[in-house]
C-alpha cells in the first residue's frame, strides 16, 4: 500500500478538500487556504490540514496559550461571521454563475 503524495496538483487538492475547481480558486484568492508552494503549482498536503484545522476550529492543546474566556468567544465569533460571510458570497456568485449560464445561447 503506497503513502498519498505530500504534494498536490490545484485539482487534487480540490478533490481532497471535497469541493470545486471554482471553489478552490475562490479559497486559494480569499487566503482561506495557503498558496502553492513557491516556484511550484503544488500544494502541502499538511499546510491543507493546518489551514483546514484551524477555520474549523481544530487547535493541539500544546499549541493553544491560555487566554481569557471572552477574548477567545470574541475571536471565535468574528471567525465564524467570516465564515458565514465568504459562504454567502460563494452561494451568490454560484447564483450568479448558474444566471449567467442560463442566458448562453445553445
Amino acid at each position: 500500500m503506497t503513502a498519498a503524495p505530500r504534494l498536490m496538483t490545484g485539482r487534487e487538492a480540490a478533490a481532497y478538500c471535497n469541493v470545486t475547481q471554482a471553489t478552490w480558486a475562490k479559497w486559494v484568492a480569499s487566503g482561506i487556504v495557503p498558496p502553492p508552494l513557491p516556484g511550484t503549482r503544488r500544494w502541502d498536503r499538511k499546510a491543507l490540514d493546518l489551514a483546514l484545522d484551524k477555520l474549523s476550529g481544530i487547535e493541539a492543546p500544546a499549541e493553544r496559550p491560555e487566554e481569557d474566556v471572552g477574548a477567545t468567544l470574541a475571536t471565535w465569533k468574528a471567525e465564524n461571521e467570516a465564515r458565514k460571510n465568504a459562504a454567502r458570497a460563494e452561494a451568490e456568485w454560484e447564483r450568479k454563475y448558474e444566471a449567467r449560464k442560463a442566458r448562453r445561447p445553445r
